[in-house]
């Protein structure tokens, strides 16, 4: 379905739903809530805050739901972190949204290169399991723990991936596997062909929805569902049981 398509499945369905009672959308608006529904669908497809209680993967369905968005096998070059000699950080994409696998390569100057599972820790944590002979790195055992965050010290404030070592190996990249952003839906030809968003940028390109076909008119179904909610209509609940089914 064209970004076009889903404009005019919108259109047909809030109409339906609000028996033209209330104003038209423009084609900004109609870009906005669409992208907000991506979004939306996105988050409860990865996460169990659904009412199917499955999170990525969990199904074949919301296996297919995500596909398109799936990054892998992604290298991230590593660094030591200066004040913290046992750390090593590497800047993860722009495009970032849910890591699904981290691995690292590792060097242990008698062993050679190793690939390691990498496991995500609290950083409450991280003291503790940096400590406990039980659960701290290990280049043999091929386990590191890692964290997310920022660099203080950094002019950007790129977000970022550490991982720990006992302090005899060293980690030299990260392999990642990864849900990226989806592109921003977008069908400024609907309106003379460029618009502003409200921060100033412009849009000037049409831009399809890049989840796989059968998740476009679910995306439309929940975009209906926000501006029904928005508008406080009776039909919300409605639509919102409709969205349900598609889960």
């Amino acid at each position: 379905m064209t970004v076009q398509e889903m404009h005019y499945d919108f259109k047909i369905k809030f109409n339906k739903l609000d028996s033209n009672d209330y104003r038209d959308f423009q084609v900004p608006e109609i870009d906005w809530l669409l992208n907000e529904a991506q979004e939306l669908f996105l988050k409860q497809r990865y996460g169990i805050n659904n009412i199917t209680q499955q999170g990525f993967e969990g199904s074949q369905k919301r296996i297919d739901d995500l596909r398109n968005l799936v990054m892998k096998n992604i290298s991230l070059p590593a660094s030591q972190v200066i004040l913290d000699p046992v750390s090593y950080d590497g800047t993860l994409p722009t495009d970032y949204i849910f890591a699904i696998r981290v691995q690292a390569v590792v060097n242990k100057a008698s062993c050679g290169d190793k690939t390691v599972i990498c496991k995500p820790t609290q950083h409450d944590d991280l003291s503790n399991c940096l400590s406990d002979p039980n659960y701290n790195p290990s280049y043999e055992w091929g386990e590191i723990p890692i964290v997310y965050g920022t660099l203080s010290n950094l002019a950007t404030d790129a977000n970022r991936i550490f991982g720990y070592t006992d302090g005899s190996f060293t980690v030299t990249s990260f392999i990642l596997d990864y849900l990226r952003e989806p592109a921003r839906i977008a069908f400024p030809d609907g309106v003379g062909g460029q618009y502003n968003l409200p921060d100033g940028s412009l849009i000037a390109t049409n831009q399809d929805c890049e989840l796989p076909e059968h998740a476009h008119r679910e995306i439309v179904d929940i975009a209906t569902l926000i501006a029904a909610g928005d508008i406080n209509h009776p039909g919300y609940q409605v639509k919102m049981a409709k969205t349900s089914m598609n889960e």
